[in-house]
Formats: C-alpha cells, structure tokens, sequence
C-alpha cells in the first residue's frame, strides 16, 4: 500500500501526464505523420506483404523503410482505430520519457525530490528533440528507455536482448553490440546478437522475398528516408551534404563515420571502466546518431541521458549551469534558425552552418567534455597510491574497475 504522501505524489503524476496526453496534440503540426506511416506498413504485411516497401499514406510521400520485423510490431497499430493509435503512442512515450529520467538519475550524486523530478520531466517536453518525436508519433523515446534499461540495469537475467529487438526495429542500435565487445560483456552481447538474428530471421519466416529485397537492396538507399541536405538531418552525412553540395556524402563521410566510431567507442570503454556507464551509453548513443547517414533531429532522445551524464560529471554550481546551459540549446533548437527546406541549405554561409548544424557541435562538445573530465579523474587517482602506499587501496581500486566488465 502507497503512503499518504507517496499517493498524493503519484497521483499528481498521473494528473500531469493525462493532462499532457490530452493538451499535446493541439501544440504541433506534424499529427502524427511518421506513426502513419508505421500503420501502413503493419497494414501491407497482414493484406500484401509483397509490397510492403511501396505503399505510403494518403498525401504523405514517405514509404516504410524499417525492416520487417519492424513492421511486425506496427500491425497493432495498424488494427486500432488511428485516435486510438495515436493517444496510446504519446502515452507510451511520455511513460518512456519518465523512464529515461528515472534510469538516468539513479547515477544522479544526489537524489531529487519528486516535485523536481516531476518539473524536469514536464519541462523536457519543451526539448526540440522530444517534443518532434510525440508530434510525428516516432518511438525514438521508447526504443532509448528500452536500450538504457538493457544498458545499465546489471541484475536482470535477459540483458543484451532489449538491445537486440531494439536493433530489430531500428538499425541504429547495432552500435551498442560494438559497445558490448569492447567492454567485455560477451553474454550480452550474444544475447543480443541472437535477439537481432532472431527478428531477421521472423522476416525472413513471414516474407521472405521482401525481407530479401530489404536486406539486399533497400538498406542502402537513403533516398528513400527524405533529402539528405534537410537540416533535421544532424548527422556527419547530413553536415558533409550540406557544406560540399554531394547528394551522397561522398567518401569522406564513410572515412569520418568510421574514425568517429572507432574514438566513440575508445571513449565508451574508458566511461564504463571508470564507473560512469551513463555516460558511457550514452556517448554509444551519440556514435549512432553521427554515424548513421540519416539522423532526423527527433533521433537526439540521446540527449537526455547525455544531459544527466554531463551535470553528473561537475560539482556544486556548476551543475544547475551545465544542465541548464544544455537542455536549453535543445529548447531552443538552433538548427532552424537559418533558411531551411526548399534546398535553401546548400546557400548556408560560415554562419549559417554554426547553427544549422549545432547538434552535431552539441554532440563532439559533450564527448570532448567527458573525455577530459574522465582523463582528469584518472590522474587524480593515478596519485593515490602513492600518498596511501602499503594501505592495498590502489589494488582495490582496479579491481573495482575490473568488475566493470561482468554481468
């Protein structure tokens, strides 16, 4: 049974998020458009699943490009009414919203009171990134408080196989199996690698000659996703498009997406060692977002648990001036400032691009500041031994570390 006090906070809870539930959809322009396009798709695999990838909503051009398995998943949403279909999927991301903060602030040094608690999540509904993804109906928000889950939560025994469904639905999430290896958590990683394979193969079972022509073909066509110039794309590619005028990012995009993958997950690795694993994936969440050739602003749900990482990563004041300082540049949302749409970003000058292109900034600047707050605490411990010698702290310490690596 819930306390007096504890009830009354739920409650309170309860009445925000239905509130927000009912209010939202009169505050965007977008009704829903990606969701309808993931009813189509649940709708063509259970009618023609032949043409699952041809099909599109009334007045909106944009195809199903996920896998099958993807579109497995769509076919509840595809047999509600779209009233129906569109109320439960602002719910059910507004209770993955409240899960990344939970999951987030349990890293937290000091743990908030539930009217903060309840005040940051309502207030992150303002965040550019969150507020495109409830508008278009995405399951950006659903798919990061699944992988967080997965991620960081050491005692559940199927960990590794949220991430592998996750990558199922969204190929993005396959960088968190690199993050895997390189932090020696080889159960989970096979786990997910058997979850991932178990959804390719799901496809293959229902269809195989579309999941043939998706695995073969359409995965490698961006120009099915939108203009790849389109400054909602905060990737390298969508940056590279942008400044050269190459419709296809050209080699220095690959050159770059690996170089960036590779000092990712370096920097990944070094976090989860060194006891900040929220950090660490969440830097594994941004290596998706840069990497991947198309990374709509509504994919940077990642800067939420970036966020905590980084007012975790500071002491005393500066914590309200770093959180502050990041969530509001997600508010506001600089990367519509210049003239966009239209191919009006080719024209962008030196100024244009800075905030045109200022996700990506946000981005580097957040690892570059964990890299050297990490880099400074190492050295800082590197000394202890010898100011306690003889007292075994030291070995201590990296066996500390070591068990980073177990389950």
């Amino acid at each position: 049974m819930l306390k007096g006090g504890s009830g009354r906070q739920w409650a309170m809870a309860a009445v925000v998020l239905v509130a927000l539930g009912v209010l939202l959809p009169f505050g965007w322009d977008h009704t829903g458009a990606d969701l309808k396009v993931y009813r189509v798709g649940g709708l063509a695999l259970l009618q023609d699943p032949l043409h699952l990838y041809d099909v599109h909503p009334v007045g909106i051009s944009l195809p199903f490009t996920y896998p099958v398995f993807a579109a497995v998943v769509m076919i509840p949403a595809a047999l509600l009414p779209w009233a129906v279909t569109y109320g439960a999927s602002i719910a059910v991301s507004l209770v993955a919203l409240a899960m990344i903060w939970a999951i987030g602030l349990r890293s937290f040094p000091v743990r908030p009171k539930f009217a903060v608690l309840l005040a940051l999540f309502a207030a992150s509904i303002l965040l550019e990134p969150v507020r495109e993804t409830l508008s278009y109906g995405q399951i950006n928000l659903i798919l990061c408080a699944l992988i967080l889950y997965d991620a960081l939560d050491l005692k559940h025994r199927g960990r590794g196989i949220g991430i592998g469904i996750a990558a199922g639905i969204k190929l993005t999430p396959l960088v968190f199996l690199g993050f895997l290896l390189v932090t020696k958590q080889y159960k989970m990683f096979a786990r997910a690698s058997a979850a991932f394979a178990g959804t390719v193969a799901l496809g293959f079972l229902i269809t195989p000659d579309t999941s043939w022509r998706y695995w073969t073909s359409l995965i490698t066509d961006t120009g099915r996703i939108g203009a790849l110039a389109y400054t909602g794309n905060q990737s390298w590619n969508g940056f590279l498009v942008r400044l050269t005028g190459d419709p296809a990012g050209g080699p220095i995009w690959l050159a770059v997406a690996v170089l960036t993958g590779l000092a990712g997950l370096y920097l990944a690795r070094t976090l989860w060692l060194a006891g900040q694993r929220l950090a660490a994936v969440s830097v594994t969440g941004l290596i998706s977002l840069l990497c991947s050739p198309v990374s709509w602003s509504h994919h940077w749900v990642w800067m939420l648990p970036m966020g905590i990482a980084l007012v975790s990563a500071v002491h005393g004041r500066r914590r309200v001036i770093v959180g502050a300082g990041w969530y509001a540049a997600f508010a506001l949302a600089p990367i519509w400032w210049p003239p966009y749409s239209g191919d009006h970003e080719y024209d962008w000058n030196f100024w244009q691009q800075i905030p045109g292109n200022s996700y990506i900034w946000l981005g580097l600047g957040a690892a570059v500041f964990l890299w050297f707050g990490v880099r400074r605490d190492r050295l800082a411990n590197a000394e202890v031994p010898k100011t306690i010698s003889g007292t075994g702290r030291g070995d201590g310490r990296r066996a500390s570390n070591h068990s980073l690596y177990t389950e």
